[in-house]
């Protein structure tokens, strides 16, 4: 019998009852998350409550519940190893809604489930578990455990606010990034379900509360009577703040809903004026309400009254909108690729913007967004302007007003939502109305105004154009530095009037020379975009740009490439690994490109910088729950990025460190980072110096389907005509290096295709995933089943064995050096053709057998376990009575699809 598992707590053979997994397992865990002995409440001293699941009544309560910051926030229920904690889930979830019906903002947010074998961890108002782990689980340094220590450790929960403020005072505090999600995610899904609004509307009404909120906090943090109470608090007279439940209950006696007759009427009036006399750009229409309830305006300030949110990241509303708008809104389909945070950072760390008593740099951005790069340039011109000694204190306050008023542009066409509003709400709360951030289409070169635009609209076109056109800001240029990350996907057609019009005034939408110039039917806006900032920048303006890396490689883009090499100067390229745009689900290789524009034909394209991140934008997870790795994650970020500004910089400097600099004539055909500086094979002279015979991988393969053995070939091809009633399984090849039986299909209902039978001692490499590890050799098992012309299926050709090529094929630098060999841009391909060049060290006949040894040794302990495992299914079945065919029929015929 298998030894059962143990962990920090003790053994999983100790429980049994629920009295022995409480008193094992659950005592020893709780101390274990944080919580002390007077944190801890037991069954005694909780309420026994009514609970009811449709007709039936009964009362209940837990075994424990845990407080943090003097409120309970979580309910833990244990029960003996032979008990299903899907029986539990109802009850749990009942009792915790039932002390959460007093409270407005439902402060128990957990209820903890075990039975030792398993433990799962649910919010209140879910029946889907939101972290479970297994009894073994329970160690140091496990993701699972670390994940249920992130969400209950007694630090997670918000501060509780009333009781704690002194008289007459109300306090604001710093909160954590996790803090901050897990505020705003329920002040949203308040607003979505309480409102019965559309997840768009209600994130709208969201934007309205939250520019409020910062409003309020703006306003406070400038009281006179403002008080330090300590590092992250500070204290303010409670009437200075009028985002509170105190300000609400005090003027609701003039109106039921004080926030938005008294407070956001209030604002609009004030922006309808300013707007009026254009030192202001509309954020919200002229006739907007707060379209919410006062009761659920009232939870929302009690929950977010003493969140000071003057203190937090910078672009607030570009994260709102990332983690709140749903996948429709942000699709692919749009093309709507949100920035990650660490590579803003990056692409303005690079810009090297001037801000100095002698020039500040103007920066644009014709496809804004929320506004994260502008704000991310004001942050670091303002940086800059206040490190520097040789300024007095009014040229710096000058200097930073002039950076916020006059030195950042931003356009965007997003009309649902309006993404240029969301933008100059951040200016706004930076400094600025938003005076310079438009909502039209930057890529249209004559500014269009159309019969149906608004007067105001009308308006706003014109006054762009006129920066274009008459006089360019100051006579000399409209921008120095384009800072941006153009949309991916989308596309301007020729069969769309509009679009057509808008085509026809750009180079790039033609081909061909003045003789035999025809149009193109399409364009991608990204392409457009390098032209267009090549009109908006003046000479030697900078264009820093996120950009697909199939712009950089693939053939079809050589005519581009040409264009970007007579109009531009390349001073960089920084490949972004390829799960940079996780977070936006965007599966696209990207790299930042810096281009400067030429003044003239004559100038010589000198060295290029390049560089390849492994770390920028990884550390923005596709998730709002934040785990324990992620803050390692944004340090490794930050300092890959400080890394690359500090290369790049003394690059410019003629210091460049030659590791990273290219020569012009690397970028004549490709311009991507992995086809111009990285070369495979880097590892040979180690080899050779280490003692290695080195040799190319396909002399030591052969091709299974290059045999000239025709009978040999017959059994490997699949006839699609003549075995076309035959039933075939596919063979799937696995990332961890192993391979699986697929699904089975009949040749006759497949395409025409090569499919090609493998046998077992088979080494089948997946061209697709190959890098990934998914080089698999076939076992006996699985010999007779069929891989696609996606798949290279070959076999040792010498005396070295399988289990030894496959081992040295899934090394990372075998890998890494098939990655480099592949021209492919993204999904790169692994073919044969890479594969036979690569080169490998071949071990000694020692070393081959040690490695064959081993791997033998772990075939047969698994094959030892797999028995092991059969045999207790089958007692346990035979002897408990646990199998019969109705059973199975009862499963065939009700089980829910996979």
């Amino acid at each position: 019998m298998p030894e059962l598992p143990s962990n920090k707590f003790g053994n999983l053979a100790d429980l049994g009852n629920e009295a022995s997994v409480e008193a094992f397992f659950v005592n020893r865990l709780l101390p274990d998350l944080g919580y002390k002995d007077s944190e801890i409440r037991t069954k005694a001293s909780l309420p026994e409550l009514a609970l009811g699941r449709g007709r039936q009544k009964y009362k209940w309560r837990p075994d424990y519940a845990l407080e943090a910051k003097g409120r309970v926030r979580c309910i833990v229920e244990a029960k003996g190893i032979e008990e299903d904690l899907d029986d539990w889930v109802h009850q749990g979830s009942s009792y915790c809604h039932e002390l959460n019906k007093s409270e407005a903002d439902n402060p128990v947010e957990f209820f903890i489930l075990t039975n030792g074998i398993s433990t799962r961890v649910y919010r209140w108002d879910n029946d889907t578990p939101v972290a479970k782990a297994k009894f073994g689980d329970f160690v140091d340094g496990n993701e699972r455990y670390d994940a249920i220590r992130f969400l209950l450790a007694p630090t997670a929960f918000a501060t509780p606010k009333a009781e704690a403020e002194p008289e007459g005072e109300h306090l604001l505090r710093r909160h954590s990034v996790a803090e901050l999600n897990a505020d705003f995610a329920w002040a949203h899904k308040t607003i979505y379900k309480r409102e019965s609004l559309s997840y768009t509307a209600a994130f709208m009404e969201f934007v309205k509360v939250i520019f409020l909120k910062l409003v309020s906090d703006r306003e406070a943090r400038n009281s006179p009577n403002l008080r330090q109470v300590d590092v992250e608090t500070v204290a303010v007279p409670a009437d200075d703040v009028f985002f509170s439940r105190h300000w609400i209950d005090r003027y609701s006696t003039q109106t039921p809903n004080p926030l938005d007759r008294l407070k956001f009427q209030e604002l609009l009036e004030d922006f309808e004026t300013q707007i009026a006399s254009g030192s202001k750009k509309r954020i919200f229409s002229k006739n907007e309400r707060l379209e919410l309830a006062p009761e659920t305006l009232k939870s929302i300030a009690e929950r977010l009254e003493n969140v000071d949110l003057i203190t937090i990241d910078a672009d607030l509303n570009g994260r709102m909108f990332e983690t709140f708008l749903n996948s429709t809104l942000r699709g692919k389909a749009l093309g709507q690729y949100f920035t990650p945070r660490s590579v803003v950072k990056l692409a303005t760390g690079l810009a090297d913007l001037k801000a100095n008593g002698d020039h500040l740099d103007r920066v644009i951005d014709g496809c804004c967004g929320t506004g994260g790069f502008l704000i991310e340039a004001l942050a670091d011109m303002w940086t800059k302007i206040n490190e520097n000694s040789s300024l007095s204190d009014r040229e710096k306050r000058d200097l930073r007003d002039q950076v916020a008023t006059k030195a950042l542009i931003g356009v965007d066409i997003a009309r649902d939502p309006a993404l240029a509003r969301i933008a100059r709400i951040n200016m706004y709360l930076h400094g600025d109305g938003g005076t310079s951030i438009y909502q039209l289409d930057a890529l249209d070169k004559k500014v269009s105004i159309f019969p149906s635009d608004s007067p105001e609209l009308k308006r706003e076109k014109q006054e762009f154009k006129a920066r274009i056109d008459g006089g360019l800001l100051d006579g000399t240029r409209l921008a120095d530095v384009a800072l941006t990350n153009p949309p991916f996907a989308k596309e301007y057609s020729r069969k769309q009037v509009n679009d057509a019009k808008l085509l026809d005034d750009y180079d790039l939408a033609f081909t061909g020379g003045d003789e035999s110039r025809r149009p193109v039917q399409s364009l991608s806006s990204m392409v457009m975009f390098l032209e267009r900032y090549h009109d908006l920048l003046a000479p030697h303006g900078r264009l820093i740009t996120v950009l697909d890396d199939g712009i950089l490689g693939a053939s079809k883009h050589k005519g581009l490439r040409n264009w970007i090499r007579k109009n531009w100067i390349i001073r960089a390229v920084v490949s972004l690994p390829g799960d940079a745009f996780q977070r936006s689900q965007a599966r696209v290789k990207t790299s930042v490109l810096i281009l400067e524009k030429r003044d003239g034909t004559e100038e010589v394209q000198p060295d290029v910088f390049m560089y390849y991140c492994s770390h920028v934008g990884v550390d923005d997870a596709p998730r709002q729950r934040v785990l324990p790795g992620d803050e390692a994650k944004r340090q490794r970020a930050a300092e890959e990025i400080r890394t690359v500004v500090d290369l790049y910089r003394k690059f410019r400097n003629g210091e460049g460190d030659p590791a990273w600099v290219v020569p012009a004539s690397a970028i004549a055909e490709r311009m991507d980072v992995k086809a111009c500086l990285p070369e495979s094979g880097s590892r040979i002279s180690d080899w050779t110096d280490a003692g290695l015979e080195v040799s190319a991988a396909g002399d030591l393969l052969t091709r299974a389907i290059e045999t000239t053995d025709a009978v040999e070939l017959a059994e490997r091809i699949v006839d699609m005509d003549t075995d076309a009633d035959e039933i075939v399984t596919y063979l799937r090849v696995k990332y961890d290096g192993f391979c699986e039986a697929g699904e089975d299909v009949t040749v006759g209902d497949l395409t025409k295709q090569q499919l090609v039978r493998v046998k077992a001692g088979d080494i089948v490499i997946s061209h697709i995933n190959a890098i990934h590890g998914a080089i698999a050799i076939v076992p006996d098992s699985l010999a007779g089943c069929v891989v696609t012309s996606e798949f290279t299926v070959v076999r040792p050709s010498g005396s070295l064995p399988a289990s030894v090529i496959w081992s040295i094929l899934r090394t990372p630098e075998s890998r890494a050096d098939m990655l480099l060999l592949s021209t492919g841009i993204g999904r790169t391909r692994v073919t044969w053709d890479i594969v036979r060049q690569l080169q490998v060290p071949i071990p000694s006949s020692d070393v081959r057998a040690r490695i064959d040894n081993a791997l033998q040794a772990a075939l047969d302990a698994e094959a030892s376990v797999a028995a092991l495992r059969t045999t207790a299914r089958a007692v346990t079945e035979a002897e408990l009575l646990l199998d019969s065919e109705h059973a199975r029929t009862i499963i065939s015929a009700f089980k829910p699809p996979r």
